[in-house]
């Protein structure tokens, strides 16, 4: 039997083979096709009715936003609480706005109760420094340790309260700069509030030379202190010798100022004895060391 024979007769028997086997595949994928093209038939409506309601549901949500502010603008609530609760709103709402678009979609309210609850479990155990930093925002908000305005110094970062969110607390530095502290980490740290009392102490300490006369010194600043008019009487400013350093005589100044004029205080009070002691021939020494040589012969 020639090649040509055998190649002729293999064809002729496979030929019908492949012929069914093509055929059973065009009908299987024509089959998968029609079903999904009836899938999207049948869901397309609610497709489209479903994103129209997110849309409207976010919208909708933005324009209860605005209401809600405003109603807590006039019901004069504190601003720490008030910030707390449109972001505690929002998010509600906006969960709210999903499970509607799955409940339009048809999806069992069982499934979706079933989804969230499995959700929920995931993302607690994904997201524990979330939750904490959410449960800090509540004690923060009950507490009321800080609000909104107060100078507060959190963990080490001092700066000015701008907002107080459900996660976070944005201060905004002296220096200008914006921070943004997790809420889990202020319930957990010390915090210190200048703003709790209207009034705050202001420590200073200046070198004078051995060689210098420390009362006279002494008088200098206290009469300094006296005549400046952001320094408080009472309670009575306090100026002593509070160290014998290794190159100096160190003057502790203690003396109070209400929180605003802290730092103008501060300032001037140094430029105010530096200048006050140049004229009177008071020194601030430089740190020295003696040393002795003795010649052995």
């Amino acid at each position: 039997m020639t090649d040509t024979t055998i190649t002729e007769t293999i064809v002729t028997e496979t030929a019908p083979q492949i012929g069914e086997v093509i055929t059973e595949e065009a009908e299987h994928v024509s089959s998968v096709l029609t079903t999904f093209l009836d899938f999207l038939k049948g869901i397309l409506p609610s497709l489209g009715f479903a994103v129209l309601t997110f849309v409207c549901g976010i919208l909708l949500t933005r324009a209860l936003m605005k209401a809600v502010r405003k109603g807590l603008d006039n019901k004069r609530i504190d601003r720490t609480a008030s910030s707390f609760l449109q972001s505690l709103i929002q998010v509600a709402l906006y969960v709210l706005v999903t499970i509607i678009t799955l409940s339009v979609l048809k999806v069992p309210m069982t499934s979706i109760i079933t989804v969230i609850g499995t959700m929920g479990l995931a993302i607690g155990l994904a997201l524990q420094n979330s939750l904490s930093n959410v449960a800090g925002g509540f004690i923060l908000l009950f507490s009321k340790p800080l609000k909104v305005g107060d100078f507060v110094n959190l963990g080490g970062v001092t700066g000015t309260v701008e907002r107080i969110e459900i996660l976070q607390t944005m201060l905004k530095t002296p220096d200008g700069l914006t921070i943004f502290i997790p809420n889990g980490n202020i319930s957990g740290s010390t915090i210190i509030n200048y703003n709790e009392t209207p009034e705050r102490r202001l420590d200073l300490n200046f070198g004078i030379s051995y060689d210098d006369d420390s009362e006279k010194a002494k008088k200098l600043i206290l009469d300094i202190i006296e005549n400046h008019p952001h320094a408080l009487q009472t309670p009575e400013p306090l100026v002593r010798i509070g160290e014998l350093g290794d190159s100096a005589v160190i003057l502790d100044v203690y003396v109070w100022t209400t929180h605003a004029n802290y730092n103008t205080l501060k300032y001037d009070l140094n430029e105010l004895v530096k200048k006050s002691f140049d004229e009177n021939g008071i020194s601030f020494p430089y740190p020295q060391t003696d040393v002795h040589i003795n010649h052995v012969k």
